[in-house]
């Protein structure tokens, strides 16, 4: 379930990550993307589905953000799937939520994903 977090909110990274792909899926709504059935199936992520994009790129997509049934599926909203790579004790700030995954903004402008288990949200 998307959740957009109140103004003013911050958190602080309990422990390093790295983004895992460089280049993933990023597409806009009203794009169809066609769902990999059996990588998707293969994950503990709740609520993802592994896409490609018409231009080839490919990553983890909110279930939740594409309608239809099947493996051709269209995005309801616009997605990105880069995530960020930050150390323990970075400052981000909190933008919205899906199903684990925080989208966060750090000090220097950079956008990206992390998993909220990596997050402690304070105010």
């Amino acid at each position: 379930m998307l959740y957009h977090f109140p103004p003013g909110l911050q958190a602080r990274v309990t422990k390093a990550y790295t983004r895992p792909y460089d280049d993933p899926i990023n597409v806009r709504a009203g794009e169809s993307v066609e769902i990999d059935l059996g990588k998707s199936a293969q994950t503990d992520l709740f609520g993802w589905v592994w896409c490609r994009a018409p231009d080839g790129r490919e990553g983890w997509t909110p279930d939740a953000w594409l309608e239809g049934a099947g493996d051709r599926r269209t995005l309801v909203r616009d997605f990105n799937a880069i995530e960020l790579t930050v150390a323990t004790g970075d400052r981000v700030l909190p933008l919205y939520s899906e199903s684990g995954f925080i989208w966060c903004r750090t000090d220097d402008d950079r956008q990206g994903w992390l998993p909220d288990a990596f997050l402690a949200l304070s105010m």
